[in-house]
């Protein structure tokens, strides 16, 4: 008897731990309706997310958000980078507070923030499926513990950059591994940050060939700079002969008219899905509900292909289809997170990384 009712007791707990961890359903969605409503009485909106990086279209942005519902309210947009981001959210959500609606992360950077219930959760597509079509798309992409939290914003596509008043096409690094080689000793910048996107090839290669990889890279003596922003930056400014970045910097460094150009490695692309998320204590959660719907449909849109962002998968996605074509023509793998657990393995090897950095 006494084990029957320990197991009812476990079973009850499990199910409660399970309904609280999904979204809600569909019935007790918010409609559009309210969430116009309520945001009108909220006023305000305040943004955090980096893209687009041009305030023309940020404007653009606000202006058909806000003419879309019907809304004149107040919207602060304050990029910042997620990195520090995450150290906000988690330094601030523990007061049941936080002084922002909109953010935009990398899933494995979400996730510890996720699991402690700093990020909102809804059932998107039962709220806004009948207005805007792509919201399933937006939705998902992700693994099965993380539905509902966060919408996909765009793909971070990561490869080769390289100035070319510096090397030929012809002599650049074909794969990760050619950039190990002595030829490139200090002709190369990497990111300090755990030397992404080098340390994503644990998902598919595994950790010991990663961290080998990593070592013989820092052998190669580079040039070490905070961020893939500003290793391309380096790259541009002649730091550097060649760099790992990312597509869609290379792309807005090309027109402002820096001598830098970006192509996928023959071997592998890491792809990191950028997401939108609103904080589970956001100030003015209706607003925020809304703008993080319509601006992974239909905002992203407006000035995606100006600001060179696209999803791989997306059909839609000018900016998507033509990085697809170029990751074919390589024959490179697409590499990217497919299960929690990765998040995990990845951070030991990112631990092993920055030691081998804080050692050089």
């Amino acid at each position: 008897m006494k084990g029957r009712i320990f197991t009812a007791a476990v079973v009850a707990a499990t199910l409660a731990a399970v309904t609280a961890s999904v979204p809600a359903r569909a019935a007790d969605a918010p409609t559009i309706e309210e969430l116009v409503e309520g945001a009108k009485k909220e006023g305000r909106l305040v943004v955090l997310l980096l893209q687009p990086t041009q305030q023309h279209n940020r404007e653009i942005v606000m202006e058909a958000f806000k003419s879309r519902f019907g809304l004149d309210i107040d919207i602060e947009w304050s990029p910042m980078h997620p990195t520090t981001l995450m150290s906000r959210l988690n330094a601030e959500s523990p007061s049941g507070r936080f002084s922002a609606d909109i953010g935009q992360g990398s899933v494995d950077d979400l996730w510890p923030s996720v699991e402690k219930g700093y990020v909102a959760r809804m059932d998107w597509p039962a709220t806004f499926g009948s207005m805007l079509e792509s919201i399933d798309q937006a939705a998902g992409g992700v693994p099965p513990e993380m539905s509902g939290t966060v919408l996909s914003m765009f793909d971070l596509v990561y490869g080769l950059v390289w100035n070319t008043d510096f090397v030929e096409e012809a002599d650049l690094p074909r794969s990760f591994a050619d950039l190990a080689d002595e030829s490139w000793n200090q002709r190369i910048a990497l990111n300090s940050y755990h030397i992404a996107p080098v340390d994503y090839l644990s998902y598919e290669i595994g950790a010991e060939p990663t961290i080998d990889l990593v070592g013989k890279l820092l052998d190669n003596n580079p040039v070490l700079k905070a961020g893939s922003g500003a290793v391309g930056a380096a790259v541009s400014a002649g730091e550097a002969a060649v760099g790992t970045g990312m597509a869609y910097a290379t792309d807005l460094a090309i027109d402002r008219g820096e001598p830098v150009r970006f192509r996928p490695f023959t071997d592998y692309t890491p792809v990191l899905g950028m997401k939108v998320f609103v904080p589970a204590y956001a100030p003015n959660p209706n607003a925020a509900r809304l703008f993080a719907a319509w601006f992974t449909t239909e905002g992203m849109a407006l000035v995606g292909e100006s600001e060179h962002l696209g999803q791989l998968g997306n059909p839609n996605s000018v900016v998507g289809r033509e990085l697809s074509r170029q990751i074919e023509e390589a024959g490179s793998k697409v590499v990217s997170v497919s299960s929690i657990a990765q998040f995990g393995e990845l951070a030991e090897t990112r631990k092993v990384i920055d030691k081998m950095i804080a050692d050089r």
